[in-house]
Formats: structure tokens, C-alpha cells, sequence
């Protein structure tokens, strides 16, 4: 009897999430999130002193994907990119509804009379600008991976874009291969050090002669 109870009850339980599950209206999904949680941490990882979070898609020209939605992309540049800059009096980010290429020019970071332009990671459309950048340049300086974020796109292949970008191990080795790249730059008997502890100094290209400012950042966004 007792047993005949219990099955009983489960199968109630049973029933009644089927009907709220089916009834109960469900909340939207929003096409593009607000900001990236701020609540959910991820691994990071340092190399060579830059940081570099597991969860995200990079684009060699150090830009980085991460996946909102099934075909919304939030994009941003890394923190190599963030370090080597060092400083922005001006961020220039493509208008909503611009439709972006993957590989091609995207955004111009602008620092005194030099002017940086940097690769998108995805293609699409941008759905969604940060207007926090655009008041304060220096937020995607200062959190590249957070609140420094640059636009959103809706990218109809998002997948197979992904697919293209670097991820895991092979991120890992292309850093490494980016900070080496960077030491023969900043030679040791220029008396630079690269790295203030554990993490790489937050503006390099101080440490670099003005006139090869436009060299180095050029091979560095393959641009």
C-alpha cells in the first residue's frame, strides 16, 4: 500500500511540472544581453603575463568571441591588445547595423596621433555598441574582458566562424608566441622590462621609441 502511495505521488509530481512546464508561459530570451555577466567566473589563464580566459574564441589580430545566443556574438579586444595600447584618447566602433567581416577592419583605437585599427573576430551584424567605451575609451584598456567589451554582432555563422578563431592549447601556444614576438622589441638592453610581477606592464608601447609604434601594433593586429 505503502509503495502504491509513494508511486503515486511521484507520478503527481510528474504531471504538474508537465503542466507548468507547458502552460506557464516562459520568459523571452533577449537577443543581446545587457553587459556580460558579472556573476559567473571562468578560468583564467595567464601566458607570459597576459591574461587569457578559457571560455573565449580568439582572433590572431587579438580580438576576442564570446558566444551570447545561438548567432549573437559579443566581441572585444584581449588583454595583449589592452597592454600594448596602454592608452586611448578615443575608441572609433562600427554603427549598428554595419555589417562586419571576419578578419576585416572593424574598430580604430586612437592613442595621440597614432591610430590603431584592429580585425573583427566575427562576421555579422553589429546589434549592440558599448556606449561606456565610447564615453570612456580607456574602460576596454583597463577591462577588456568585462566591462571593456566593444560591440555585439549577429552572426548568421556564427558557428563555423568560431570554428576559424583559436581556443584552448592552441591560444595558449599562439600567446606565447606573441609575447616572444614582443621581447625582440623591447631588447633587455634597453633596460624595458616587460612583466611588474605576474602580470605584463599595462602600457608597452611607452617602453617602445615613438617611430616604431605603428610597426609593432601593425604586426601585432595583422593589420
Amino acid at each position: 500500500m505503502v509503495a502504491i502511495l509513494v508511486l503515486a505521488t511521484f507520478i503527481a509530481f510528474v504531471v504538474a511540472d508537465y503542466y507548468w512546464q507547458t502552460r506557464v508561459p516562459q520568459r523571452a530570451v533577449l537577443a543581446v544581453p545587457s553587459r556580460p555577466s558579472e556573476d559567473v567566473s571562468f578560468a583564467m589563464s595567464m601566458v607570459g603575463g597576459f591574461k587569457l580566459p578559457a571560455h573565449l574564441a580568439y582572433h590572431p589580430g587579438h580580438a576576442w568571441a564570446a558566444k551570447e545566443t545561438r548567432q549573437v556574438i559579443r566581441i572585444g579586444l584581449d588583454d595583449y591588445a589592452a597592454r600594448l595600447i596602454g592608452h586611448g584618447d578615443q575608441i572609433q566602433l562600427p554603427a549598428r547595423g554595419r555589417w562586419l567581416r571576419q578578419g576585416e577592419k572593424a574598430w580604430t583605437v586612437t592613442r595621440g596621433t597614432h591610430r590603431f585599427d584592429m580585425l573583427s573576430s566575427m562576421e555579422g551584424e553589429v546589434v549592440d555598441v558599448n556606449e561606456e567605451v565610447l564615453r570612456d575609451p580607456t574602460l576596454a584598456l583597463r577591462d577588456p574582458y568585462g566591462a571593456g567589451w566593444l560591440v555585439a554582432v549577429n552572426a548568421p555563422a556564427a558557428d563555423a566562424n568560431l570554428k576559424n578563431l583559436l581556443r584552448g592549447r592552441l591560444a595558449h601556444h599562439w600567446m606565447e608566441d606573441c609575447v616572444a614576438t614582443l621581447h625582440t622589441h623591447a631588447s633587455p638592453s634597453s633596460g624595458a622590462h616587460l612583466q611588474d610581477g605576474g602580470h605584463a606592464v599595462s602600457d608597452i608601447l611607452s617602453m617602445v621609441p615613438e617611430d616604431k609604434w605603428e610597426k609593432l601594433v601593425r604586426e601585432a593586429f595583422l593589420t
